[in-house]
């Protein structure tokens, strides 16, 4: 059998198990008292009209198994990983443990009227539907937290080229790159694996790719043309005013430069 995933680290730091052990019994003590659930109400009112005065010593001892709870769950963490299915079970735990004490106060209040076993069953119950929302929202809210601490960050120093439907393609070290070319519905991207130069063709355009070239140091250098300043041997002016650029991998094309991007280049020569 499949050992149950274990819980994320972020569920047992300390800010975590604040927001548990004062979220769950601030949740009961507002809801009930705004909202006054008819399961709550008929339980804690006791057609006495003690319905606020109950709900206040239910919240405080909620607040006081929560804080025993975590605090035990926070030592526990130390000394070995907790599975999902094992905090899971904490909670269902805890949820029995407020209906336990609770109950034990409603039995006193209800002056032998209801048997504590019976109203240790109706009280799980209630708190149960009650507990089951901000359970469920911290769960969503620190999952997410989790989810986005744990999502390793993207090497800076990796380009991703993405395709017109934005999926990427090919990843790739900014230096390896040698230069971009655009080519109709389509760019070339020449880079070096090692001591062999590749290329990769893919279908997107100059414009997209504009933000990620800028990003990894590449420049416009022609119309038709990014390229890698960092493998750039030197600019050539023809007897014309051609200007080209070459490159310091052996058996390149020398790849041309526009006046107005001249100056810019060679600045970064």
């Amino acid at each position: 059998m499949a050992e149950s995933p274990q819980i994320s680290p972020v569920f047992t730091r300390i800010r975590c198990l604040l927001f548990y052990v004062l979220g769950i019994p601030a949740f009961f003590l507002i809801f009930t008292t705004f909202y006054r659930p008819r399961w709550v109400f008929g339980l804690l009112d006791m057609e006495t009209g003690m319905f606020s005065f109950n709900v206040t010593i239910v919240s405080c001892i909620l607040l006081g198994v929560m804080a025993l709870s975590r605090t035990l769950m926070s030592i526990t963490y130390q000394h070995s990983r907790m599975t999902r299915m094992r905090w899971w079970l904490w909670q269902a735990a805890e949820i029995v443990g407020m209906g336990l004490f609770v109950s034990l106060y409603l039995t006193l209040m209800y002056k032998g009227r209801y048997t504590y076993y019976g109203m240790a069953g109706i009280s799980m119950g209630v708190l149960a539907m009650t507990l089951v929302y901000p359970y469920s929202i911290l769960y969503l809210v620190w999952s997410a937290i989790a989810a986005k601490e744990e999502t390793p960050a993207e090497d800076d120093s990796l380009m991703r080229f993405r395709d017109q439907q934005k999926q990427v393609k090919l990843i790739i070290a900014s230096a390896a790159v040698l230069y971009v070319e655009a080519k109709d519905n389509y760019v070339i991207i020449k880079y070096k694996d090692g001591d062999i130069v590749k290329e990769y063709t893919l279908r997107s355009s100059m414009i997209a790719l504009q933000e990620l070239m800028h990003k990894h140091g590449l420049v416009r250098c022609q119309r038709s043309y990014y390229i890698n300043p960092a493998h750039v041997k030197v600019l050539r002016k023809d007897k014309e005013g051609v200007i080209s650029a070459e490159l310091t991998t052996p058996n390149m094309k020398a790849i041309p430069v526009s006046p107005r991007y001249y100056e810019a280049l060679a600045n970064l020569l």
